[in-house]
């Protein structure tokens, strides 16, 4: 489970929306109990095992079946269990003839109008409506029959029904689902053994099952003898670990989300690869090398071995001047030395601001009192409105929250979080079994009396390639495509936190010189491109930002260049960055590295977090983090701060904090959670009065 959280965090560089699109909710395959014809075997013979196995069921009502007719009270109870009543029309009509002797003339679909049946059918919604109140419901064909002469009667029902199953005996996987044609297996007097086979094809093929039943220890020729029945009932209830179960309108609703989740994603891959074709023909780029992988086990797998990783002879030295001259004082770096490097991370790594953004008009939106950890507090929840006045045809909004003491009357610190926007309904996995229960770092933060603000970067500039011409970035673009030394999203996602801080100039409730930035992952990189650009942070916290953030890019170790440079990762960084991709361009002709981003941090006070190797993964390279703080301490000396102390890297959970440069390995995975109490109580010595 550990390693899975990690995986999750990397995988959505590499792989975008699918990571959180999981086909089944992070199980194996879906399998979906139903009933048809609503008979007197489903309430007597049926409906007692599910119950005793705690499964939901759909039962596909013919309205005016004889069941329906002397025990209504009975199947409208089921609604209240979470058991789901489908539409199986109001008289069960079907095909007649040869082998259907036993369809009346008056149901025969032959005499049948496609407005008789739609009439009757949405009838029986209305009927199903006034007994569980629902108006959301799924069909199920009778006698599998889909069309009255040449017509398919479903077409002008779509809006009424979220999905309708037919009679096949296939199962698909999520992307081969036909909603308005969902197949299933039926039972005729079929054994265990023969239903298990369905179940267990559907584990190994990721697919839907859908299993119809008819009989349940008779009444009705389709029929599965009562012990037949409870054992595979039974079997699928052993498998839930990999298995969703549900009742249809559930699942039809997931399987129709999902893929349009899907198209959406791979529109959105297409627009990204065509993006970065664009930027690679701007730079004369015909193909880059590929990157190792993030998995472990992959014949590629990225380096691992630390023997292996200092394969560079020097790093470029943020006291020496461009002209060969040394640094040695400060007002040489302020007036020379710093704008030279901010220079060279502006042309070649995260592309130029545009001298003139749009401004940004801040709105609160709602005022909310809550409670965090059992204080007090105020959140504020605001919009920033960018001026699109230049280009109307693009409107960007900032979502930022802020939250305060609500029984404070001075202005109090506020730590500023990069924070994810996950994609309805998506749960992060639950820690591993015996992980101690920390309080949340919202709590903490309140509990010191501080204020704390959750910004969405994902709001204003889209984490991919495909929204480069949209966002701030597009806005300012007037929506065309970008130029190679244009600014990536990194630089976006800083320019939105610095509007955040004009805001918080503005709000008595906080003070605005004791700002700290923090973020994780790829908001790791993006705090601390912030505090490097943005003068008005006072303190930053690093967590696991890893190449592009703190990790020295030299480094032969985790993640490397050529997959920052990759279609997955480029539009974090400026198209110039891609050069460093390509034949004859190493990482080793960077103009700059990452301990000198650090250095454009000084004399200001920095943590940088990382997870455990052995939990988190080597990705990150937390060796290569810490390099990048090291090396950043003669900058912080020669502007009158305490450097790390140290080169030598430290054991797991040693702090390292005398300095104005902090570090600390804590032995989770991916997360600042275990680092919390230590950088607060680091950002305290210069919070505190």
């Amino acid at each position: 489970m550990k390693k899975i959280i990690f995986l999750l965090f990397i995988g959505f560089s590499l792989n975008g929306y699918a990571q959180f699109n999981q086909a089944w909710r992070g199980k194996k395959c879906a399998v979906v109990i139903t009933y048809d014809d609503a008979i007197n075997e489903h309430l007597d013979n049926a409906l007692p095992v599910l119950d005793s196995l705690g499964l939901k069921a759909t039962f596909y009502i013919t309205a005016f079946s004889a069941s329906m007719q002397t025990r209504l009270n009975e199947w409208k109870n089921l609604t209240t269990k979470g058991y789901e009543l489908g539409n199986h029309t109001l008289y069960h009509p079907c095909m007649g003839g040869a082998g259907r002797e036993w369809v009346s003339k008056d149901y025969d679909l032959d005499n049948y109008s496609v407005k008789r049946m739609v009439d009757e059918t949405r009838m029986t919604n209305l009927f199903l409506q006034s007994l569980d109140g629902k108006t959301k419901r799924t069909f199920a064909f009778t006698c599998g029959d889909m069309k009255i002469g040449d017509s398919s009667f479903i077409n002008g029902m779509k809006n009424d029904f979220v999905a309708a199953r037919a009679v096949r005996n296939e199962m698909h996987k999520i992307n081969e689902v036909d909603l308005y044609n969902v197949d299933c297996y039926v039972v005729n007097n079929h054994s265990f053994e023969q239903m298990k086979e369905w179940v267990d094809k559907s584990v190994q093929t990721n697919s839907l099952l859908v299993i119809l039943f008819h009989g349940v220890g008779g009444g009705n020729g389709l029929n599965v003898s009562i012990d037949n029945h409870r054992k595979i009932l039974s079997y699928i209830k052993q498998q839930e670990k990999d298995i969703l179960i549900a009742p249809m309108i559930e699942v039809a609703e997931h399987i129709k989300l999902w893929q349009v989740n899907d198209k959406v994603a791979k529109a959105q891959q297409q627009a990204t690869q065509a993006d970065y074709e664009n930027m690679l023909v701007q730079l004369n780029i015909t193909s880059t090398r590929p990157g190792p992988s993030g998995n472990p086990s992959a014949p590629n797998a990225a380096n691992s071995d630390e023997a292996k990783a200092t394969q560079y002879t020097s790093l470029p030295d943020p006291l020496v001047l461009e002209n060969g001259k040394k640094v040695t004082n400060a007002k040489t770096w302020w007036n020379k030395r710093r704008p030279e490097i901010a220079e060279d991370f502006n042309k070649e790594i995260y592309g130029r601001v545009p001298k003139n953004t749009p401004k940004v008009n801040w709105e609160v939106t709602s005022t909310i009192d809550t409670v965090i950890g059992g204080i007090a507090a105020v959140t504020k929840n605001l919009l920033g409105h960018v001026d699109n006045s230049l280009y109307p045809q693009l409107k960007v909004d900032i979502q930022l929250s802020l939250t305060t003491p609500k029984n404070n009357n001075k202005a109090v610190p506020v730590i500023m979080e990069f924070g994810f926007l996950f994609p309805p309904g998506f749960r992060l996995p639950p820690p591993p079994a015996g992980t101690l229960v920390q309080k949340s770092w919202q709590e903490q933060v309140i509990e010191k009396g501080w204020a704390f603000a959750v910004i969405v970067p994902a709001s204003y500039q889209a984490d991919n390639g495909a929204g480069l011409t949209q966002g701030i970035i597009g806005l300012c673009n007037k929506g065309q495509t970008r130029k190679p030394d244009d600014w990536g999203t990194l630089r976006a996602w800083a320019w939105g936190a610095s509007r955040a801080i004009d805001y918080f100039e503005t709000d008595a409730t906080v003070d605005a010189k004791k700002i700290a930035i923090e973020g994780l992952s790829r908001y790791g990189k993006a705090a601390l491109v912030t505090m490097a650009f943005e003068p008005r942070i006072a303190v930053g916290c690093i967590g696991s930002s890893g190449a592009g953030g703190a990790k020295i890019l030299r480094r032969i170790y985790g993640e490397q260049v050529e997959n920052l440079a990759s279609s997955g990762e480029y539009h974090w960084f400026a198209g110039n960055f891609i050069k460093y991709a390509v034949n004859p361009l190493t990482q080793n002709d960077l103009p700059v590295d990452a301990h000198e981003l650090v250095a454009l941090c000084a004399p200001r006070p920095v943590f940088i977090s990382s997870g455990s190797p052995n939990v988190e993964g080597k990705w990150v390279d937390a060796k290569g983090m810490f390099l990048g703080g090291a090396y950043a301490g003669p900058v912080y000396t020669l502007l009158g701060k305490k450097d790390l102390g140290t080169t030598a890297y430290p054991d797991e959970q040693t702090l390292l904090d005398s300095g104005d440069i902090a570090f600390r390995q804590h032995n989770g995975g991916h997360t600042i959670g275990p680092n919390w109490p230590y950088f607060l109580q680091f950002a305290s010595r210069y919070f505190t009065p």
